[in-house]
């Protein structure tokens, strides 16, 4: 018997999208009886509510729409984690991303096959140019960067399954109940750091993250690399300095902190946006009893020493290709340019 599983989609003002999500989220090599959606609207002002429920009247498995406050995905996520199987799993996918047809089936067979894992994700393609990689998984630096590893490299690179520090959901499959003993994603995470944030509390109490080749989704975005914006940038800053304070042993952060701030401090002082990258720190000062409370509950989750919980975490202090302020690394295929980023709406 097929174990069920929940999709959770959230959106803003995406109801063109919709159709082809939807639409191959339906069409999964998976008994529709034993799949369903959970469409999250982070209030869309496009028609987002008629366009799911045109599609939940044709298509052969059920939808169910929720509508909230545009708080970002990760709030977003964490309605559709409430609402997941007890006996099944939760599905996370972004409504600009396609699953192929055999996504839920190699994921699923993976989480089966290892009871330690609690999240699964696969390639992740640039739907425009499907021989390219987005991600294969996700790193973290030392000084706790975050990127999507093998972004640019050719689609065979992505060859076998490996343990991961995180991957994209975008596109991943998760067993719940760690992610609720954890706490579910952070939702003071608007945008960024969601992921590894979350995956580096599960990694303390012993759960992985893996990828794996079988599983592949397509990435719908814009051919066009414009500069990351501002509020995005403050995000990135906060939820970094944020994610570290949480999960990080007493050892570790004897040394990460200092590194840490003074690596915020020279960012905000030598790269644009600085009004941004100093509000990021700001925010950090402000909410330090709340990080030191969420420190605690995250702590206690611990079974494992820092040298064992993250063991992906990568060797060296940054990422091998900079942003440089553009909001996605420039790839073949990609083009630097002048293109809005929809991230911050």
């Amino acid at each position: 018997m097929s174990a069920p599983v929940l999709f959770v989609v959230p959106a803003f003002n995406r109801a063109a999208d919709l159709p082809r999500t939807l639409g191959a989220i339906a069409a999964q090599d998976w008994p529709a009886g034993a799949a369903s959606i959970l469409l999250v609207d982070n209030g869309s002002t496009d028609g987002t509510r008629d366009a799911v429920a045109s599609l939940a009247a044709r298509l052969p498995l059920r939808i169910a729409y929720r509508r909230k406050a545009p708080e970002g995905p990760a709030a977003a996520r964490n309605l559709g984690l409430a609402a997941a199987p007890t006996d099944g799993f939760v599905a996370f996918v972004d409504s600009d991303v396609e699953l192929d047809r055999g996504w839920t089936r190699a994921t699923v067979a993976a989480m089966q096959a290892d009871p330690l894992l609690a999240m699964v994700g696969g390639r992740v393609l640039f739907a425009h140019r499907p021989d390219v990689l987005n991600a294969y998984g996700g790193a973290i630096s030392r000084l706790g960067l975050a990127w999507d590893l093998e972004e640019g490299a050719p689609v065979a690179t992505a060859e076998a399954p490996r343990d991961v520090a995180w991957a994209n959901a975008s596109a991943l499959l998760c067993r719940p109940w760690p992610l609720v003993e954890a706490g579910g994603f952070d939702a003071d995470f608007f945008y960024a750091y969601e992921e590894p944030d979350l995956a580096l509390r599960l990694a303390l109490a012993g759960h992985r993250c893996r990828v794996v080749p079988d599983a592949t989704a397509f990435h719908h975005v814009g051919a066009a690399v414009g500069p990351s914006h501002p509020d995005i940038v403050f995000h990135a800053v906060k939820n970094r300095l944020r994610m570290g304070l949480k999960a990080f042993g007493a050892r570790r952060l004897a040394w990460w902190v200092p590194a840490a701030i003074l690596h915020a401090l020279a960012d905000a002082s030598l790269h644009a946006p600085r009004g941004a990258r100093w509000r990021g720190l700001a925010w950090n000062l402000r909410h330090l009893p709340k990080t030191l409370d969420a420190r605690r509950k995250a702590q206690a989750l611990r079974r494992l020493p820092d040298e064992e919980a993250f063991r992906h975490v990568a060797p060296g202090w940054f990422p091998p290709t900079r942003l440089a302020g553009l909001r996605r690394r420039p790839v073949e295929g990609l083009a630097r340019g002048a293109a809005a980023d929809d991230r911050a709406a």
